[in-house]
C-alpha cells in the first residue's frame, strides 16, 4: 500500500495532540463524590451555573444553563 499521501502532520489541533476529544457519552455513577458544584452565587444572582465531573479520562465542566461542556485534557504537571 502507498501511504505517501497520508501525511497528517498538519492535522494536529492547537494543543499539539493528534486526537481531539469532542464529546463523551456516559458517566460512572458508582463514583462517589465525583461531581462538584462550581456554581458561584453573589447575593441573589447566580454568576455561573456549572458542575465538574470526570469522564473518558477527561475533566468536564458542564454549564447546565446553556447546555455547553468544556473538556479539560492534555494538562501537564509542571
Amino acid at each position: 500500500m502507498d501511504y505517501s499521501g497520508l501525511d497528517d502532520s498538519d492535522d494536529q489541533n492547537e494543543g499539539g495532540r493528534a486526537l481531539e476529544l469532542r464529546f463523551s457519552i456516559g458517566y460512572n455513577s458508582s463514583m462517589t463524590g465525583a461531581v462538584h458544584n462550581l456554581t458561584i452565587k453573589r447575593g441573589e444572582t447566580k454568576v455561573t451555573k456549572e458542575i465538574f465531573y470526570p469522564a473518558a479520562h477527561t475533566g468536564v465542566i458542564y454549564n447546565y444553563e446553556n447546555c455547553e461542556a468544556k473538556l479539560l485534557q492534555g494538562h501537564v504537571r509542571i
